[in-house]
């Protein structure tokens, strides 16, 4: 495709700063995974093969850092459930990837303490890391499947649910069923019935084998 003003051919320097972007937070996932919290610039650096200094160009700090990489994990979770789910049904979709997300959660709590930072703090891009769920949405409203659509108040609505629900995990107050719970009143806040709700909910949770 030839170059045109409004998809410019990256230069080789644009393509290069993407690149070391890309090691960095390559390395700073694997070194996450090994140290946790206790993760310093030295280490992610050192991981990536650059400089300290390097490390600042892209980053303000490790806390900038975690923010990136919550963004990338749920970025990579919201793609891997849009792609698995065997439905096209908006509210089986957004069942699917809420599960992922608040599973995630339970497996890395220390991955969900970043996703609320990130939450809070409205880092990243909050419109890109959104994308999924108002895509969900929008197909839903189109469908008459949902009452609501993306709206401000429905977006705030279900990721203040999923928020706080990710902030229950992390703090180990979620008891057994409660991502079930959490499911179904987010199907229910989007206009589904209680049966339907509750129906859905179930079938997911055959799927994924959850007893």
């Amino acid at each position: 495709m030839p170059e045109t003003a409004a998809h410019p051919r990256l230069s080789r320097g644009h393509k290069k700063r993407e690149r070391t972007r890309r090691q960095l937070v390559e390395a700073g996932l694997a070194v996450l995974a090994e140290k946790g919290e206790a993760l310093t610039v030295s280490d992610v650096a050192a991981r990536a093969e650059v400089s300290n200094g390097t490390f600042y160009n892209y980053f303000t700090d490790r806390h900038d850092l975690f923010d990136a990489l919550a963004a990338h994990t749920l970025l990579s979770l919201a793609a891997r459930a849009a792609s698995e789910t065997p439905s096209q049904d908006p509210a089986r979709r957004f069942v699917f990837a809420t599960r992922c997300v608040l599973e995630f959660a339970e497996e890395d709590p220390v991955w969900g303490r970043a996703i609320l930072r990130l939450v809070e703090r409205r880092r990243g891009s909050p419109r890109e890391t959104l994308s999924f769920l108002r895509d969900d949405l929008a197909a839903g409203l189109a469908s008459g499947r949902f009452a609501y659509g993306p709206d401000a108040v429905t977006l705030d609505a279900v990721v203040g649910l999923i928020s706080m629900t990710i902030r229950r995990i992390t703090l180990g107050e979620a008891r057994p069923g409660h991502v079930p719970q959490v499911l179904e009143r987010g199907l229910r806040m989007l206009g589904v019935s209680a049966d339907e709700a509750a129906a859905v909910v179930e079938e997911a949770g055959a799927a994924a084998g959850v007893a």
